[in-house]
């Protein structure tokens, strides 16, 4: 009986979020293709995909055109939906464990502290103040006449997530305008990174990041996946697709892929930066190589970890870590490189 009533309630619950959700399914269902060049599913079909996707997986799938799913040929099967998939990534890297890394990753201040122990690349950290109290990375009082003589650095909470609160401090003036913001918390003062001049060639408004993801399979790092993550005018100092910014697929040799791609709000997909005019697959990052081989190495010393999504900036001299995240995301990946749900779940078998 017991049994029974759960499962009714589970196809109420259904058939509710499907009603509460129809204009949200018709919009979807209609948005701008990004694969023009391929046939197109019928209204009904790409109405009908995102019903059976929203049954059977309790959530609307936002990403519908992103990831072609609109487009003949292509199954939602092979695609993984965002709560199972986050889901199946806090179970990889054991989130509840006590034992675990996670807080050295989560923390900018320690993970920049270890990350520089073991001789990893990272931007320089000279400050740090915790509720209003200026200190040194040793700790040591941080006297106000020598912070007054630092320019142009960034100001980041310690344990801000998706860039909650980054300020680019230009002077000391600047610094006394965020200083209300400040009282209570922790908070590093980074050094700013210059970066490659290829990638300032590519968009110069922001520093242009590499994601990479790496999963740690017995102790031996390996790419997953890796991302190109563009600036543009209308996304400013900020490369993440949410504001504007592009996504690219990068080849094994750092060459990019053929198109860039923009979040719906902002377009579709562009051959070209919309600003430079640089051609993305003529286009190959420096120290692709390198920057996959040093995160690897870096993954080495988060056994605990599963897998992290590293952020990385090229510099003239190499790849520099800017953070590693256990909470990183599949919906940019997915929509370039195609579906993961497989990979994904096998991963979990043999974990």
């Amino acid at each position: 009986m017991k049994f029974i009533i759960k499962k009714s309630y589970a196809t109420l619950r259904r058939i509710f979020l499907v009603l509460r959700n129809l204009p949200f399914l018709g919009v979807v269902s209609n948005a701008p293709c990004y694969f023009d060049s391929l046939n197109r599913k019928s209204a009904f079909r790409r109405y009908f995909d995102n019903v059976a996707w929203l049954v059977k997986k309790g959530e609307k799938n936002r990403f519908y055109t992103q990831y072609g799913l609109d487009v003949k040929g292509r199954k939602s099967a092979d695609y993984i939906g965002f709560w199972e998939f986050m889901k199946l990534r806090n179970l990889y890297n054991q989130v509840t464990k006590l034992d675990n890394s996670i807080g050295i990753l989560r923390d900018k201040f320690l993970f920049y502290k270890y990350m520089k122990a073991n001789g990893l690349n990272v931007p320089e950290v000279f400050a740090i103040e915790r509720d209003g109290m200026l200190f040194d990375t040793f700790f040591n009082t941080f006297e106000k006449e020598k912070i007054k003589q630092e320019e142009d650095y960034f100001v980041k909470d310690v344990s801000g997530e998706c860039a909650s609160f980054v300020k680019h401090v230009k002077d000391f003036n600047q610094l006394q305008s965020l200083q209300p913001l400040m009282l209570k918390g922790n908070f590093l003062f980074q050094r700013k990174i210059v970066q490659h001049s290829e990638m300032n060639r590519l968009n110069p408004n922001a520093v242009n990041t590499v994601r990479i993801v790496t999963i740690n399979e017995d102790g031996n790092p390996y790419l997953f996946a890796a991302i190109l993550r563009v600036g543009t005018n209308k996304s400013g100092c900020a490369d993440n697709t949410s504001a504007g910014g592009i996504a690219l697929g990068i080849h094994e040799d750092g060459l990019l892929f053929e198109n860039g791609m923009l979040k719906p709000q902002y377009g579709t997909l562009l051959s070209a930066h919309p600003d430079t005019g640089v051609v993305f697959k003529e286009f190959r990052i420096p120290f692709y190589k390198e920057a996959v081989d040093l995160v690897c190495r870096a993954h080495k010393f988060y056994y605990s970890v599963k897998a992290i999504g590293w952020d990385v900036a090229i510099a003239e001299n190499g790849p520099v870590i800017i953070e590693g995240n256990d909470n990183w995301e599949i919906t940019s990946i997915q929509a370039i490189y195609g579906g993961k749900r497989e990979i994904l779940l096998n991963l979990m078998v043999n974990f």
